[in-house]
């Protein structure tokens, strides 16, 4: 997986992470202002923190369920049914 990987992971989880703490805020009734800088810095650090620790489970070989982002890995499901 290479960098175009992460940077394309990176930039939809950071926008799909923006656009819903941008909403929360505003139905907390902050101003809008408020709302995106708050969903701007909270949207960096944890797509960073997100990003960063996929990359290295990436790295170890460590399979996630959700993502499915390790395309070698072996079907493990189609070996218990034989």
């Amino acid at each position: 997986m290479g960098f175009l990987y992460w940077l394309i992971r990176y930039l939809k989880t950071f926008t799909i992470v923006t656009i819903f703490l941008f909403i929360v805020e505003l139905l907390k009734q902050h101003s809008v202002q408020e709302s995106i800088l708050f969903a701007g810095i909270w949207a960096v650090v944890s797509t960073t923190l997100f990003i960063g620790l996929r990359m290295y489970q990436a790295h170890k070989g460590v399979e996630c369920a959700l993502c499915h982002d390790i395309p070698n890995s072996v079907d493990e499901s189609a070996d218990n049914e034989m």
